[in-house]
């Protein structure tokens, strides 16, 4: 019994700390480890109640894994749900639900630790609305003319009848449809490559088994790794 209440705790522990790098916690449940050991080495009488007490000294284990984040600069691991639910909101979330559902994206993508603030700077500002914008001009231009009416024999008494109106209508140069094409290429691209590249950094800053990397947690992490943790 004693045996198994140490292998639910190490057992519990590791679970604690799977978004730690796997070399810190092997470390982490190492030092744990030998320090049970060591505590029950001592100990005169080696039953369940002992063992209970050195392992409450030690503390609850989801207490020693959030001390291990912040020891080594790893924030708790998190769903990525939002993330995820940002960067499809910001290139299409006005065409979902219009104008709202960006700025919903927005929110979202300012509320999470995974980005920098350029990359926030980025996703807000290139371009705002995201497709929205480009949804809107393409249906403005779908069958755009101008057009223009020439009243036939103005100068002439027509009786009885209304007088023939001739309408002619002209499709846009081909300089504007250039100009306009470049435009909305443009329009629709950006929002499209921003939203690939947040994507891309989420991906990079949640690598399984590392958690949640934040932008600045590398120094932190590499700081802390000289800090000995002494148990109680």
């Amino acid at each position: 019994m004693a045996k198994q209440a140490v292998k639910e705790y190490l057992h519990e522990l590791d679970q604690e700390l799977r978004d730690l790098p796997r070399s810190r916690r092997q470390e982490l449940l190492g030092e744990i480890h030998e320090h049970i050991d060591s505590a029950l080495a001592e100990s005169p009488a080696l039953d369940e109640a002992e063992v209970r007490n050195v392992l409450d000294r030690l503390g609850d284990p989801s207490d020693i894994a959030e001390e291990a984040r912040e020891r080594f600069g790893v924030p708790r691991q998190r769903s990525r749900g939002l993330e995820i639910a940002a960067v499809i909101l910001l290139p299409i979330g006005g065409l979902i639900i219009p104008v709202i559902g960006w700025f919903i994206g927005v929110i979202l993508l300012w509320s999470s630790r995974v980005w920098t603030t350029g990359e926030k700077l980025a996703g807000t500002l290139l371009f705002p609305g995201g497709l929205l914008l480009p949804f809107g001009l393409t249906l403005g231009a779908v069958g755009g003319k101008s057009c223009s009416g020439v009243i036939q024999n103005a100068d002439q008494v027509v009786t009885g009848a209304a007088q023939a109106i001739e309408m002619s209508c002209n499709g846009r140069s081909v300089l504007y449809r250039v100009g306009a094409g470049l435009l909305l290429a443009v329009l629709v691209i950006v929002p499209i490559a921003v939203a690939i590249v947040l994507a891309r950094r989420m991906r990079a800053r949640h690598r399984p088994g590392l958690g949640l990397v934040s932008p600045s947690s590398s120094e932190s992490a590499s700081s802390a790794s000289s800090q000995p943790r002494r148990w109680p």
